[in-house]
């Protein structure tokens, strides 16, 4: 029996698909990620060391725990957050087939995995918010366009990281406190929000926390009329959208029709509140079908591995593991 895994390696968790080659899944492993707040993230081979030995480590659990042998493993397809240009898709690839002795490895960016869990049709566009900030437009031939770059005050420091930072500052200007000040001071575990952000070098030490916890209390905040949390959102749906409109119009699509996936920690929960933003900025695009995806692009992992070597996966076996699908 051949068998095919998917990988979604993300910084708040990691998750592997075990799939054979009836197009069955067979197992499912979910696992802390290895955190993608560090600096020189592309240059730093302690990151990438640990970053691909994780996903070996948890890969060789699942194996053993299914009685199958690495040598079973036909495919691997992974997505994979960091990666953003041919040179580190290809040290991953390369490196990956080290590691594991599989032959046939692909990696794609977790944006494009986004897009085949939510989807059947070709691509055109993928929209990714995470924990960090990302756009990718796809072209019928899957060339990607990144666009994370040229959304302004979205730097790709984080969503939550953003989110903590825009809190602090706008708590320290406001004369009454505010539902999210408190939620700071919980979140920090720091007495007062000056307490907070001096732990943080005042917002220029990523590092310091586990931002991406923290966008579940701004989201909150802001279905209890917060205005702190309803500014930095707001604020936050426009540059997306501002983002979505330039690559639009760069790329000569404002005459075809353009699919983006919302994929990503922001969309989970109560991730609506951002959706519903973006959509009300963006509502005059008649062009533009904007759908939520829920499942991780690990679904996606999988589905494009079973793509590559015309597998015809069974959905009836991805719901089983609650792996639900748009079929658009």
């Amino acid at each position: 029996m051949r068998y095919f895994v998917g990988v979604d390696q993300g910084g708040s968790k990691t998750e592997i698909l075990l799939g054979d080659e009836n197009g069955l899944i067979v197992d499912k492993l979910s696992g802390f990620g290895y955190s993608a707040f560090i600096q020189d993230i592309k240059d730093s081979s302690e990151f990438a060391v640990r970053y691909l030995g994780q996903q070996v480590d948890y890969l060789k659990d699942l194996l053993q725990r299914n009685g199958i042998e690495m040598p079973d493993v036909y495919a691997l397809t992974a997505c994979m957050a960091t990666v953003d240009s041919d040179d580190i898709k290809k040290y991953y690839e390369d490196n990956l087939r080290l590691r594991t002795s599989i032959e046939n490895i692909k990696v794609y960016n977790d944006m494009y995995g986004a897009w085949r869990a939510g989807t059947n049709r070709l691509p055109s566009g993928v929209l990714g918010v995470g924990t960090g900030a990302g756009i990718w437009l796809f072209d019928e031939n899957g060339k990607a366009f990144n666009l994370s770059g040229r959304i302004n005050y979205q730097a790709a420091l984080g969503l939550g990281y953003r989110a903590f930072l825009h809190a602090c500052m706008s708590a320290q200007y406001l004369i009454e406190p505010t539902i999210l000040s408190e939620r700071i001071c919980e979140f920090a575990q720091t007495p007062t929000i000056a307490e907070a952000l001096k732990k943080t070098n005042n917002g220029w030490d990523v590092n310091a926390l586990p931002y991406q916890h923290f966008v579940p209390f701004v989201y909150d905040a802001m279905l209890l009329k917060d205005r702190v949390a309803e500014d930095f959102v707001n604020q936050t749906g426009k540059g997306f959208a501002d983002c979505i409109r330039e690559g639009i119009r760069e790329l000569g699509w404002e005459n075809r029709e353009v699919h983006f996936v919302m994929n990503g920690g922001s969309f989970k929960g109560k991730g609506f509140v951002l959706e519903k933003v973006i959509r009300e900025y963006l509502s005059d695009l008649d062009n533009l079908i904007l759908f939520q995806s829920e499942y991780e692009p690990v679904a996606g992992a999988l589905l494009l591995s079973y793509d590559n070597y015309g597998i015809s996966p069974d959905y009836h076996s991805f719901m089983r593991f609650k792996l639900r699908r748009n079929l658009h």
